[in-house]
Parts: C-alpha cells; structure tokens; sequence
C-alpha cells in the first residue's frame, strides 16, 4: 500500500455519508414477509444489539468506539425524506456495533447497524422505496454534498453509486450498494490519487433493518468477508426475533 499524506483521510471524510447510507441504502429486493414474533420498544435496543457485529467476528481488527452522531442523523433523517423512507424517529431502537478496523485506519473499516420498526409493514415500505431508481440519486447527491466540507482541503473527488448483486437466504429482502469515492489530493507538486469504497449489504427480517457497512481504501473490499459477515447477521437476527 503507498503511503499517503497525513491529510488524506478517506474514513473521515466518508464518515457522515457512510452513516447515511447505512440508515438508507438497502433492501432493494422483493420481501417475501415472514412470521417473525413482534419487539416491544422495552426489547428494541436488547434485540438490536444481539444482532450487531462484536468483536470476537473480526478479532485480528482494533475495535473503535463509534456513536451515532447529531450530525450523522440529521445526514441520515434527510437521505430518508429523500428516498421516501419511514423517519429515523419512527425507530424502536437504532444501536451501531464499533468500528472495526486494521490493519491501519484508512485500509479496512467494518461496522454494522441494527434498526428496529414499529411493524414489518413500515420496513415493507422501506423496502418498496429503496427500489426506486429516484433512491440512488438521493444517496449520490447527499453523499457529494457531505464530501464538500469534510475532504481534504485542496482535493478533488467524484463519487458514484451503484446497486450491488446480492443474495441472502431466509431473510425478508436484500440488496447491496456500492459507493465508489475517487479522491485527488496535491501534495507538493504532485497529485495523490486514492480511492475509497463504502459496500453496504443490507437486510430486512421482520421489524429489523440490518446493514454490513464496509470501507476501504485503494481496493474494493472482498466480497468472501462481506458475504461471511452478512450470513452470521442473519443468522442472529433469525436467534434473537425468531
């Protein structure tokens, strides 16, 4: 991996964006709704957090805290309005895993997020808007919009999305985006060119919206950890909603 100026951050600078698209980006697929038993708000944050990443699936990474911030909701709540989504305020529950990171800071980050609903009918709802075209403008837009303050000062950047191939056995929808970040930074007389990928598999089961948001730098990240990842949420959504 080359080295890169000090200035070049590529995780920072995606980091709102990152969490808009994963309050957003994905359930892009029929949902074939199941009977999966219902989650009071006094269970929400409990059942939440039994599906999300922990540290022991990624142990060779350095865990970081990582909140949800005011500003990453405000992003997150407007992207929604966007796309035609059910308002974050709507949730029973919205718990973040840590960041996972390594081998260094800008190569590889992995973190998920867990979303309870009021009923499978809202996130069906989510999941007939998230299909629209229209959806994909949102999240290009407001991800351009977020890169404008928070890329390296004197860079240049390009950024697309596009929707992923992506199968999930057993859960009620699943879809994939791919936002491609192309970043150009001078350094002296030169100019450093990076690119950076944020891969979001999303799920619906039930009242939870799940998603595997996963950066990385100067490669696109590997599809055999993503699909890994993505099995074992499943997997503890199936355990803690039935």
């Amino acid at each position: 991996m080359p080295r890169r100026p000090h200035s070049l951050r590529p995780r920072a600078a995606l980091a709102i964006a990152a969490a808009a698209l994963t309050a957003a980006a994905g359930f892009g697929v029929d949902a074939a709704l199941a009977a999966h038993k219902t989650i009071s708000r006094s269970q929400a944050s409990a059942v939440a957090t039994a599906v999300n990443l922990r540290h022991s699936d990624l142990p060779t990474l350095k865990q970081q805290a990582n909140p949800i911030t005011p500003a990453e909701r405000q992003s997150s709540a407007a992207v929604d309005a966007c796309i035609g989504e059910s308002s974050p305020s709507q949730a029973l529950a919205d718990i973040q895993s840590p960041d996972f990171v390594g081998p260094s800071p800008t190569q590889l980050t992995v973190n998920s997020e867990t979303q309870i609903l009021p009923s499978a009918g809202v996130v069906a709802s989510d999941l007939a808007a998230i299909r629209r075209p229209h959806a994909l403008i949102c999240l290009r837009d407001a991800l351009g919009k977020a890169l404008v303050t928070t890329a390296p000062k004197g860079s240049t950047f390009s950024v697309s999305v596009a929707r992923l191939p992506a199968t999930l056995p057993g859960t009620d929808g699943v879809a994939a985006v791919r936002v491609t970040a192309i970043f150009h930074v001078k350094s002296g007389s030169t100019t450093v060119t990076v690119p950076a990928y944020v891969d979001d598999v999303g799920f619906a089961y039930g009242q939870a919206e799940v998603a595997l948001d996963v950066v990385s730098t100067t490669a696109p990240p590997s599809s055999s950890l993503e699909t890994r990842l993505a099995v074992l949420l499943v997997a503890r959504a199936r355990a803690a909603i039935g």
